[in-house]
């Protein structure tokens, strides 16, 4: 496994995988159920696994936890 193709094979996110913008319009659910105690990788199992292999998105899910456990109720709508 010295081609640079077989490294860019185990780099590229897999079938699952949700993507960016997908993933971002689903995250604040995903958290929500998070923050609540549930499963939402089985709700969203694209987004759980896209998660696992994007940095960026991993990032702004943290944020949205921490957020969300410093200042928001799960479920409850800003205003």
């Amino acid at each position: 496994m010295n081609d640079v193709s077989d490294v860019d094979q185990l780099l590229a996110a897999g079938p699952i995988d949700a993507g960016c913008a997908a993933g971002f319009e689903v995250l604040h659910h995903y958290v929500d159920q998070e923050v609540a105690g549930g499963e939402p990788e089985r709700a969203h199992p694209g987004l759980a696994a896209h998660l696992r292999a994007c940095s960026a998105c991993r990032a702004d899910h943290l944020g949205l936890i921490e957020a969300a456990r410093a200042f928001g109720e799960p479920g409850r709508e800003f205003q």
